[in-house]
Order: structure tokens, then C-alpha cells, then sequence
């Protein structure tokens, strides 16, 4: 699939399949991890899969169909990311033209951001790390589509968040943090979304969150504007498990406008699991304190 996708002379072509395809493999992987967090992670490292590969064990025990599973479901779910990486490579390539159709036309759109936030999330390095440095790079062409901003502001930035509070993603967490900085410093000049996140994770710490707020927009260089956004997310790691995404809701605010928002389904095992399911809500009265106690002068 991966050249017929990568040399395909008209991208309105992979309209007939892409879809599909990459709603196949989202619901595959998403369900295949979401049991493997269940039944346990047996490789956490990649000197563990090496030993996998090198060990001894009965092929027709349990513990082997169980490791070799999961060393499939690694491979297939870093495959995955291998067929994407190339069509959003950094600089001008011959794929900008895919790109750009992949971004634009929403029944692809919709599955591959889907499917972004998910290998994000999984619970292997590699694909965390090469997803996460994909999404950096594409961030700039998912902004300035008005439709997407929502989806960035909510679900990329909260499944980046998910990521950053995972243990298991400790190795990845700069390039974490460097996402999640550049969504809030590109998107919070024209959007308050990232900022009602933010302020939702906090569990409304308007201190905190006007302190946050006024520092940010009193910066002139973009250098100091990260520093302080990657010095904010020092503080909500140690924001208590029970407290992430915790806030009280007495109505929901919604929108006319057309837009990507709400179709992200979030693993059924992770960190950020709360009684919530949709995890971030709006709320009229909570939006309207937020306008008069903070400043938004960018």
C-alpha cells in the first residue's frame, strides 16, 4: 500500500480507499492495545524485544503467543506510522500536493487525526516519538485550517497531555512538551481553546492560570514564551491523577460552526481516565469568568 499511496499521480484517487483504510487500522490498533494494557505489556524496552528474539522459550507456551502478540501488534502499529511519516516529511517534497488533499478532504482528515492521537498515546516509544515529531511538523498546516483548530486545541493538545502524565513515556516527554508548547504558543494568539484545556486540567486555578496568562503575553520572544509554557507543564505534572480534567459542569456551550470536534474516542485504559468520558466539556458560566479575570493580550 505504502508506494501505491506515495506515487499515486491524482491523490483524489485514495479518496475511494484511504478512508477505509486508515478507520481499519485506527479501530485494529486501538482495540489490540487497549487489550494488551488489560492482559499486561510484557516488552517495555527495546532491549526486552531483543530478548525476545533471542530467548529460548517453548513457541507453544502461553507466555510465548502472548509476548510474540505483542511484538506483532509493535510492529504492525510502528508500520503504520511508516506509511505516514513519508507524506509529511519536513520541507517541500513531491508529496505536498497529498498532503495538502489529506488535510483539506475530512473523510481522510477526520481517521488520520483520529489515528494520530491514538499512536501518540500507545504504549510504545517509538511510535510515540515518531508520531509526536510528525505532529510538530504538520502543526503549522492543521492551524491555519479554521476547521481543525478545535480538534488541535482539544484533542491533540489532550492526548499529548495523556502522553506527557504517562510513566511509560518518560524518554519521550521533551519532544512531548515541545508539542504541547507549540499548540498553545500558535494557536492561543487566535483561539481560547488550548487555554479552557488548560484551564479544565487545572481544575479552574485561576492564580495559577492568570499568573500563567499575564507572563505569556508580557514575552516578546518566542524563546521565553516556551520557556515559560515548558515551566507551566512542570507544575501540572504534579497535578494528583483525580484532579486531571476535573470540573464542575452546570451547561454546555455549542457551536454552529462546521468543524472537526468530539469524534476522537480516547483508549479505554489511560491515565487520563476519568468519570468524564468526553473529558473536556465548555460551560457558559465558566467561559464568562474566564473572560473577566484573565488577560488575553497577546
Amino acid at each position: 500500500m505504502k508506494p501505491y499511496i506515495l506515487n499515486c499521480p491524482t491523490p483524489s484517487i485514495l479518496s475511494s480507499f484511504l478512508p477505509q483504510l486508515f478507520k481499519y487500522m485506527d479501530e485494529k490498533l486501538s482495540k489490540e492495545w487497549n487489550d494488551l494494557i488489560i492482559n499486561g505489556v510484557h516488552i517495555s524496552t527495546l532491549e526486552e524485544a531483543s530478548a525476545f528474539e533471542q530467548s529460548s522459550l517453548d513457541i507453544n507456551s502461553n507466555e510465548f503467543e502472548e509476548i510474540f502478540n505483542e511484538k506483532v501488534l509493535r510492529d504492525l502499529t510502528r508500520a503504520y506510522v511508516d506509511l505516514l511519516e513519508p507524506i509529511f516529511g519536513s520541507g517541500a517534497s513531491k508529496n505536498d500536493e497529498l498532503k495538502e488533499y489529506m488535510l483539506d478532504y475530512m473523510p481522510i482528515t477526520e481517521y488520520l487525526l483520529r489515528s494520530l492521537c491514538h499512536l501518540m498515546t500507545c504504549k510504545d516509544s517509538v511510535s510515540c516519538i515518531r508520531t509526536t515529531q510528525l505532529c510538530v511538523r504538520i502543526l503549522p498546516s492543521l492551524i491555519k485550517r479554521e476547521a481543525l483548530r478545535e480538534f488541535v486545541g482539544k484533542e491533540l493538545l489532550s492526548s499529548a497531555l495523556q502522553a506527557l502524565h504517562d510513566g511509560y513515556h518518560k524518554e519521550s516527554h521533551p519532544v512531548i512538551i515541545s508539542l504541547i508548547t507549540d499548540i498553545y504558543i500558535d494557536l492561543r494568539p487566535i483561539s481560547t481553546i488550548p487555554f479552557e484545556t488548560f484551564a479544565n486540567l487545572l481544575n479552574m486555578d485561576y492564580g495559577k492560570l492568570q499568573k500563567f496568562e499575564v507572563d505569556l503575553s508580557r514575552a516578546s520572544e518566542l524563546k521565553i514564551r516556551k520557556n515559560i509554557v515548558k515551566k507551566f507543564l512542570e507544575g501540572i505534572t504534579g497535578v494528583s491523577k483525580g484532579e486531571w480534567f476535573k470540573i464542575n459542569i452546570t451547561g454546555e456551550q455549542k457551536s454552529t460552526k462546521r468543524t472537526l470536534a468530539g469524534n476522537y474516542i480516547k483508549p479505554k485504559i489511560g491515565v487520563l481516565d476519568v468519570d468524564d468520558p468526553t473529558g473536556l466539556r465548555n460551560d457558559r458560566v465558566f467561559l464568562r469568568v474566564l473572560k473577566d479575570c484573565f488577560v488575553k493580550k497577546f
